[in-house]
């Protein structure tokens, strides 16, 4: 199977769709009880409907650009070194995805703990202070804004 591609078309794509979803969550996400034009949600309305133009705009200048890079997918294109590259980077992108659905119900502390123990060993870090470094900055972040801030972190 032949597929002609370019960079722009892939990332509009993945943009207008990521800003199609944003929008729609918006609601749910940014409560507000304002009446008002002007409110807690006009912000992030304004910054997401502008990431969906621009990447429909993006999107539609790779569609109709001559340059495209022709890609044949074969049984040998999944055991390349290209695509093996590509699969550790989805699988970086999983990693936060899941880090985004179980920081609600876990909390910060344990889930960052989690997320951070998993890419460390994702990348194959060995010594010890590799762990430390981040591990301590999630208990510093955590004194700054629970004790320091009184903010309240999930």
């Amino acid at each position: 199977m032949k597929i002609k591609y370019n960079t722009e078309m892939i990332s509009g794509a993945i943009f207008a769709i990521l800003g199609a979803v944003l929008w729609f969550l918006i609601p749910t996400q940014v409560q507000t009880l304002e009446k008002t034009v002007i409110n807690a949600q006009t912000f992030p309305r304004i910054a997401i409907g502008g990431l969906f133009l621009f990447s429909v705009g993006l999107l539609l200048e790779g569609l109709f650009a001559r340059e495209k890079k022709e890609v044949y997918i074969t049984k040998e294109s999944f055991r390349s070194v290209a695509f093996k590259k590509e699969l550790r980077s989805i699988l970086f992108a999983l990693f936060l995805i899941a880090y985004c659905f179980l920081v609600g119900h876990l909390g910060y502390v344990v889930t960052t703990v989690l997320l951070v123990l998993a890419v460390m060993l994702f990348y194959g870090a060995r010594k010890w202070y590799y762990y430390a470094i981040p591990l301590g900055m999630v208990g510093i972040v955590y004194y700054v804004f629970k004790v320091l801030l009184r903010i309240s972190l999930p």
